[in-house]
C-alpha cells in the first residue's frame, strides 16, 4: 500500500467505526422506544408475579444483554444455564460523611435473559414491607404514557389515580425502607431526599445512579420521584393525577 493511500484508508476506517457506533446507539434507543410502546399496552406484553417479591415478565422480549450493559447495569454475579443467563445486580448506598447505619440499605435486582434477551426483572420481597407492590406496578404502567424529552434525555409521566389502587408511601415509610438519605433538605414547601448508589460489581462500565424524592413537609405525602440514570432520567409526578382516556 502506498503512503498516499494510507491516510485515506485510515479515514475510511475511522468513519466506518463512527457510523457503526452511531448505528448501535440508535438501535438501542429504538428498542427503548419500542419498550415504552409496549408499556403503553401493558397487559399485552407483560405479566406481573407477586407471590415472592415482584417479578415483571416480558412476554415480547426486546432488550439484549448488550443493551442492559449500555444502560449502565452490570451484574455482580452471573449464573449461566445453557443459553440462558441470570444476573444479580446490586448497588451500595453512599452515606453522608461520618454517618453509619446498623444495617445495609443496598438495592438489588435479579434479571433473567433467554437467548440473549431480557425476559424477567425480579425485585426481592424485602423491599415491599413498607412499599405496596401495586404502587410499583402502577409506576411501571404509567411509563407507557410518559413524555419523552430527547434533548434532555428525560421520560416524564404524570401518575393517574387509575395507576395506583393503593396509597403512596409517605416520608416515614421511605425513611425506614431506604435508610439515611445521601442528602436531605427541607424548605417551607418541600422536603427533598437524595439517594446516591454505586454499583457493587467490579465489572468495568458499571454506573452510579441517583433517586431524588420530593415530599410535602407537613403531610409527608410523596409529590415527585426522579431517577437519574447514566443514560437519562425518569420522572414521576403525583401532583396532577388526572385520569387518562
Amino acid at each position: 500500500m502506498t503512503g498516499a493511500r494510507r491516510p485515506l484508508v485510515r479515514r475510511a476506517l475511522a468513519c466506518g467505526l463512527a457510523a457503526a457506533a452511531l448505528l448501535l446507539g440508535g438501535c438501542v434507543y429504538l428498542r427503548l422506544l419500542e419498550l415504552k410502546l409496549q408499556l403503553d399496552r401493558f397487559d399485552r406484553h407483560f405479566t406481573v408475579q407477586t407471590d415472592e417479591g415482584l417479578t415483571l415478565v416480558c412476554l415480547s422480549p426486546l432488550l439484549r444483554t448488550d443493551d442492559v450493559r449500555w444502560i449502565g447495569l452490570r451484574p455482580e454475579v452471573i449464573r449461566a444455564a445453557g443459553r440462558d443467563e441470570h444476573w444479580h445486580v446490586r448497588w451500595v448506598k453512599e452515606l453522608p460523611p461520618a454517618v453509619t447505619e446498623p444495617e445495609a440499605h443496598d438495592l438489588a435486582l435479579d434479571l433473567a435473559f433467554a437467548d440473549g434477551r431480557l425476559t424477567r426483572i425480579a425485585v426481592p420481597e424485602k423491599y415491599f414491607a413498607l412499599m405496596p407492590k401495586e404502587f410499583v406496578t402502577g409506576l411501571i404502567r404509567s411509563l407507557g404514557r410518559g413524555r419523552i424529552d430527547q434533548a434532555g434525555r428525560n421520560l416524564a409521566t404524570t401518575v393517574a389515580e387509575s395507576d395506583l389502587p393503593t396509597a403512596r408511601p409517605r416520608l416515614p415509610a421511605i425513611d425506614r425502607l431506604l435508610g439515611v438519605a445521601s442528602e436531605r433538605r427541607t424548605t417551607a414547601t418541600e422536603t427533598t431526599t437524595r439517594y446516591r448508589y454505586r454499583p457493587a460489581t467490579t465489572e468495568p462500565g458499571a454506573k452510579v445512579f441517583e433517586m431524588v424524592l420530593h415530599f410535602d413537609p407537613a403531610s409527608g405525602e410523596l409529590l415527585r420521584w426522579h431517577a437519574r440514570t447514566p443514560v437519562g432520567n425518569l420522572s414521576f409526578d403525583f401532583t396532577r393525577r388526572r385520569e387518562t382516556k
